[in-house]
């Protein structure tokens, strides 16, 4: 549901609306019994390309043993000078050392012991160790439902449960649930509807994201020694001494911890309930008329327990536990009008709402703990950090719709909707209206052999949307830890704003339905153009007024878009084989024509950041480009200042005398909107058989790769030993980004084509420019696949309290079939890592990689 749903859902409708519909009992009159359950197991599929030809250590290929390591051997060379795990370079957490499978015998963590020193032992790659860490996951689950008709109720109830078993080892979820909905008719006038749903999910350990301590996927791909034997890992992680203390076994004793002992010791546990649903009394004094009175409500109570036993930077262990707690509650009275006058059929609600959202947040923390592994805060060490916050929003709204229908061929549709938020001084109203005609029921010549529908239809809506509580007044937080035992308050450095306006979306957009060959073939197609005004941002200021930003209704954003859906019935056969192609295409460009009228300097706004990279919303261009520093190349000033020298050209990337190459701030790295989505569905049925697959398409979308940017630094990335850089010297533009041309100043001090040779490591560990860590998002995904088997009812006449039966095939996320050349490193670009909203859109960041599903499925009726 688009723009015109804001009559009914308000300013939650503002970027649309997903209708979800609860399943109900059946019409037919009994008691049904069903079962559905599936098991599927997981595999990872998709780990980043690495390295395997060179391992822990720094200096030790070959390029440095030619430069530095006269009159030695390679293997004298790579063990006084590049890795030794008894004190040459041990302190490295990347593969710049020795060549691996080359014969050489050096110490190593997991060597032998002999008098406190480490003995040599074979110097090998471990292809797979990363892949080795992963294990085979699972998820099962169960749900019975149990529905029943009779003359005055329909009611359906349902249990299920899943239990899932993670891909790394020891994270696991599950989820326990309840629904139950009932509708009863008390008489003709009077009848009652309730629905309500009960979720608990638990966890004993949920993966750690991002750049954390207990994420070990960043020293797993990125800060890694590619000679790492897994195994011998997780045999040992929870080895101890003979005072009964762990070891930390691990192939490194600094920044990071055996991977085994993260995921088993320093846990991170949820517990999350939720209950939602609603009731409704409907009084029908007439047969058009129907008045509901509802109540509806969304609770939810989200708790995590984050632990560390022990790690390098927090030797003395901390625990975290936060809880959160919110509740949305709903009440409305609508009326309910349909009546037909004649050639017009009129459907239209009034109806009136108000809303009441509660939501508090507690944290109780200790940095240092006295007992290692006690997790109460009557074991802390120092202050414990605590924090407790809470918010109240309150709204009231009128509003209604109505739908005209004329001869089932014209309709006309109108809705408006007034809010009164506690979170806007003064109140907004939005109208929304459509209009749909059917040429086809209109002039019956039209429908023929080749012409079978013909739909044209017109939108036009206006949304509000309020903000979140306490950004119209001046707001106090205590600090999180105290001074000398003494709280702290401190009030937010953003400056409110009493006079904020409702943000504001205008969308207006055509469509057209269309159906041929007898409905065979049918087309939706949708354009719209969408104006989002009047935003409500931060906007940085001068701390001079007592504030860092300060709170305004800005920025005017412009979106166009299309949407298409094409269907086919290529084959139809009731007897025989059928089959049904869907081709779906989404494409949306969106400017910033303007931020700030009274604030002309401002130029950007950050939505997003990360590593020192921000996400800007930047005058003039689309939504969503990553600024920072980029790759100085030759410009037009350049060539008219006469600075350009032969065989110099445009856009040359410039190189310094070190021929790394240069800087410049402030360039646009990135633009991380898609140009546009893809998919083609494809469903197959021949009797009781059934198959479909599904291809998923992205077009575009560039994003930074914390992944690539690390690994590439630290020498583990397949990039940093193709075509044996590693062994010769390199020149940028002939070895390495061969689609770039690379300048550097000659004596003069004009742009020459650049012959200043470098090492690979050099060139990766010191040379390193954000523009280099970009990658297109583009992709082709093998997103789904099913075969699924409707055994025959008679087949299942022996056994009779069975009367319907389903075994299926499932897979999703099935293959990374295609990905964009500068994906070096030929990563899912839908891994993400950073946030799950807007502000992680354009970045990656050591994620777990995303994971093959396939199971079996089976379904009964009784």
């Amino acid at each position: 549901m688009k723009g015109g749903s804001a009559a009914l859902y308000g300013m939650r409708a503002g970027r649309g609306v997903i209708l979800i519909t609860t399943k109900k009992g059946k019409d037919a009159k009994g008691v049904t019994i069903s079962y559905d359950g599936n098991i599927t197991l997981s595999n990872i599929t998709n780990i980043p390309k690495m390295q395997n030809l060179y391992g822990q250590g720094n200096a030790g290929d070959e390029i440095h043993w030619k430069l530095y390591g006269e009159g030695m051997s390679y293997q004298e060379y790579a063990e006084k000078n590049a890795f030794n795990y008894n004190g040459v370079n041990t302190g490295y957490d990347e593969s710049w050392g020795p060549r691996l499978d080359a014969g050489l015998m050096i110490p190593q963590y997991n060597s032998p012991v002999k008098d406190g020193v480490y003995q040599a032992t074979p110097w090998i790659s471990n292809k797979n160790n990363v892949r080795d860490f992963f294990q085979t996951g699972s998820a099962m689950n169960h749900t019975l439902s149990v529905a029943s008709t009779s003359e005055r109720a329909t009611t359906r109830a349902s249990l299920s449960y899943r239990d899932e078993v993670g891909t790394v080892p020891n994270t696991d979820q599950k989820h326990y649930s309840g629904q139950f909905n009932t509708l009863m008719t008390l008489n003709k006038q009077l009848s009652f509807e309730m629905m309500a749903n009960y979720t608990h999910t638990q966890s004993d350990n949920l993966l750690g994201q991002g750049y954390g301590d207990n994420n070990p996927i960043n020293q797993l791909v990125a800060w890694t020694g590619r000679q790492i034997d897994m195994n011998a890992l997780k045999q040992n992680w929870d080895q101890k001494d003979l005072a009964g203390n762990y070891t930390h076994y691990n192939w490194i004793s600094y920044y990071h911890m055996n991977p085994y002992f993260i995921v088993n010791k320093n846990t991170n546990s949820l517990d999350r309930d939720r209950l939602f649903g609603k009731s409704s009394i409907y009084y029908q004094p007439f047969d058009f008329l129907k008045i509901e009175g509802r109540l509806g409500f969304d609770y939810y109570q989200h708790k995590t327990f984050e632990r560390v036993y022990f790690h390098w930077n927090n030797p003395e262990g901390e625990f975290d536990q936060r809880n959160t707690k919110n509740i949305d509650l709903n009440l409305d009275l609508l009326a309910s009008f349909n009546k037909t006058f004649g050639d017009f059929n009129v459907n239209a609600v009034v109806g009136a709402n108000y809303r009441d959202v509660n939501w508090e947040y507690n944290r109780m923390k200790a940095n240092q703990l006295t007992v290692p592994g006690i997790y109460t805060i009557s074991n802390k060490k120092g202050d414990a950090v605590t924090e407790m916050d809470h918010s109240h929003v309150r709204t009231n709204s009128v509003y209604g719709s109505a739908s005209i229908g004329w001869r089932s061929q014209l309709y006309l549709d109108v809705s408006a909707r007034n809010d009164w938020s506690s979170t806007i001084l003064d109140p907004f109203f939005y109208p929304g209206g459509s209009i749909s005609w059917i040429p086809t029921e209109s002039f019956a010549s039209l429908q023929n052999d080749v012409l079978s529908f013909l739909k044209l239809r017109f939108g036009l809506a206006q949304i509000g949307a309020a903000t979140s509580a306490y950004r119209n007044r001046a707001y106090y937080y205590v600090e999180s830890s105290s001074y000398d035992g003494v709280s702290q308050m401190y009030r937010s450095m953003t400056m409110p704003n009493a006079h904020l306006r409702p943000e504001k979306i205008v969308t207006w957009e055509p469509g057209i339905e269309i159906a041929f060959l007898k409905n065979r073939l049918h087309a939706d197609v949708t354009y719209y153009e969408k104006i989002s005004s009047d935003q409500i941002m931060s906007v940085p200021t001068s701390n001079t007024i007592g504030f860092t930003s300060l709170l305004l209704n800005a920025g005017k954003i412009e979106t166009k878009g299309i949407e298409l859906q094409l269907r086919g019935d290529i084959l139809q056969n009731k007897s025989g084989l059928n089959w049904t192609s869907t081709v779906n295409f989404a494409q949306s460009k969106s400017k910033i024509v303007e931020l700030a009228p009274d604030f002309p300097e401002l130029k950007a706004v950050q939505v997003g950041w990360t590593w020192g990279i921000p996400n800007q919303a930047l005058l003039g261009e689309e939504w969503g480009v990553l600024v920072t520093t980029g790759l100085d190349r030759v410009t037009q000033k350049d060539i008219d200042d006469g600075v350009v020298g032969s065989g110099a050209k445009l856009n040359d990337v410039k190189v310094a005398s070190s021929g790394l190459v240069r800087s410049k701030s402030g360039e646009i790295i990135a633009h991380v909107t898609p140009k546009f989505l893809g998919g083609w569905r494809n469903d197959f049925s021949y009797k009781s058989l059934s198959a479909g697959v599904f291809l998923d398409l992205r077009i575009g979308g560039e994003i930074w790769s914390q992944t690539m940017s690390h690994s590439y630094g630290a020498g583990s990335s397949i990039v940093t030993v193709e075509n044996g850089i590693r062994e010769r010297m390199i020149l940028p533009g002939r070895d390495i980004m061969t689609d770039e041309r690379f300048v550097m100043q000659d004596e003069s001090g004009k742009w020459v084509p650049n012959t200043i040779e470098v090492t690979a490591y050099d060139w990766f560990s010191h040379g390193g420019n954000n523009q280099m860590y970009v990658f297109d998002g583009s992709f082709l995904k093998l997103r789904e696949a099913y075969i699924s088997y409707a055994i025959p009812s008679s087949a299942l006449e022996k056994v009779k309290f069975i009367s319907k039966a389903n075994v299926s095939l499932i897979g999703s996320n099935l293959w990374l079939m295609w990905v964009h050349k500068s994906n070096t490193m030929h990563i899912d670009p839908e891994t993400g890592g950073v946030s799950s909203d807007t502000r992680g859109i354009g970045y990656e960041q050591s994620a777990v990689p995303n994971a093959r599903n396939i199971g079996i499925k089976l379904s009964l009726t009784f």
